[in-house]
Order: structure tokens, then C-alpha cells, then sequence
């Protein structure tokens, strides 16, 4: 099983977490670097991979709102794809 662990302090922008998640799940080159994209692709996935993000990066010194709707289509994607486990930390 794959893990990707996403650190909150990591990221200061949309920019750079979508960039991280295309590497980190080997997201294609048309890879749309946006929460709709992102939920289809992990929708799509066929193979297992647990996730680890950190809560806080929907605090406001973190990713705020799109932190927030990040984590939203994380647990959206986790309940339409049984490969994918997650799990948010505080």
C-alpha cells in the first residue's frame, strides 16, 4: 500500500500543494491542479494508498478555505474509492 503523508506547514498556496499532489500520486500531465480534478483522479485510482493530512492545514496561517474544501474532497474520495484510507490528524 501506498502512503502519502501531506505535512500542513508544507504549503502557503493552492499552487503548491497541487503541485505536491500530482508528484506524489503520479497524477498525469493534464492533471487539471484543482479540487474537482483532484477528486476524480483519486476516484480513479486502482491502487491502495493511505493518505495522512494534517487537519490544520485549514488554519488560517495554512491553507484557511481551500484547506478547509481540500479536506472535504479527501473524505468525498475515500468513501467512493475503498482503495483509498484515510486519515486526518489534529
Amino acid at each position: 500500500m501506498k502512503k502519502i503523508v501531506i505535512p500542513a506547514e508544507d504549503f502557503s498556496t493552492e499552487e503548491d500543494l497541487q503541485d505536491f499532489l500530482q508528484d506524489a500520486f503520479g497524477f498525469p500531465e493534464y492533471y487539471g491542479k484543482n479540487l474537482d480534478a483532484l477528486y476524480d483522479c483519486l476516484s480513479e485510482l486502482d491502487e491502495k494508498v493511505q493518505i495522512e493530512v494534517s487537519g490544520a492545514i485549514a488554519n488560517e496561517e495554512n491553507l484557511g478555505e481551500y484547506g478547509e474544501r481540500f479536506l472535504t474532497v479527501l473524505e468525498e474520495a475515500s468513501k467512493d474509492n475503498e482503495d483509498i484510507k484515510l486519515n486526518i490528524t489534529d
